[in-house]
């Protein structure tokens, strides 16, 4: 899945730039500026110490964008991280039987599903190069940002068989991390002189430091004083809705 979005992404790249390029040949739509309101789908690949404990993942998001004339943009962005491949499964170990089941309190095997949750919060700028004469809102986006970001082991079970491993006793076991995180964006933004097609395409990177936000692993009994690296890698879609702003030369005023 993960190679079929990649190349979907760079061929809607190349397909986007082209198209484009052909369409607004001969429609002028001068510099804007205005609000860009963003809500953005991508595929992760983690890498450092989030290897260990993640396989790949999905991202769900939205973001404001004040973009100025100048092509320059500043604004914040939120992802929602999920996914169900989940590595690090050993904090079950003092609990499981010999099959590697874990027993409900009736004494039977329970089934106990892991999955991946995550938030990224971010203040983000960027620079937009057009590519066009005739559009000089649309061209190669380049996107920084510093913010945090959470992850952890989102536990599902029932609470009424298996309460060892539920409410208040999951988080002994969730390995919730948390630190600054930095994220970078390079792609293609495409806004529409019509305000018909609007979106975006490219690679996204992120580098998360990050540390265990439990007091206590119940399976290990100690605090995890380790401090990570995680990384991660990918590809971005979105759309973009625009709001533009009218410059104050361009205002008018009436007096009565």
């Amino acid at each position: 899945m993960k190679s079929h979005l990649l190349r979907l992404t760079i061929i809607t790249l190349l397909v986007s730039i082209c198209g484009t390029v052909t369409a607004q040949q001969k429609t002028v739509f001068p510099k804007k500026q205005g609000y860009l309101f963003d809500i953005q789908y991508g595929v992760q690949t983690p890498k450092g110490d989030l290897e260990d404990r993640f396989g790949w993942n999905s991202t769900l998001g939205f973001g404001v964008r004040y973009k100025f004339e100048s092509g320059w943009t500043a604004g914040f962005k939120y992802n929602w991280m999920f996914g169900n491949n989940v590595k690090e499964r050993n904090m079950f170990d003092s609990i499981v039987g010999p099959t590697g089941e874990i027993f409900d309190k009736d004494g039977l095997f329970s089934v106990i599903r892991l999955n991946q949750r995550g938030h990224t919060l971010t203040m983000n700028g960027g620079r937009l190069f057009p590519l066009l004469k005739n559009n000089k809102n649309s061209g190669i986006l380049v996107d920084v940002g510093f913010g945090f970001m959470l992850h952890r082991i989102d536990i599902f079970a029932s609470s009424l068989t298996v309460p060892q491993v539920t409410e208040d006793y999951e988080k002994g076991y969730d390995r919730l991390s948390g630190g600054v995180a930095f994220n970078q964006f390079i792609g293609y933004q495409h806004l529409d002189p019509k305000k018909r097609v609007n979106f975006q395409v490219g690679f996204s990177f992120q580098q998360a430091f990050t540390k265990s936000m439990r007091s206590i692993d119940f399976d290990t009994r100690t605090y995890n004083a380790l401090e990570r690296t995680d990384l991660l890698q990918g590809v971005r879609i979105g759309i973009i809705l625009p709001v533009y702003t009218k410059k104050l030369s361009e205002e008018e005023f009436f007096i009565d």
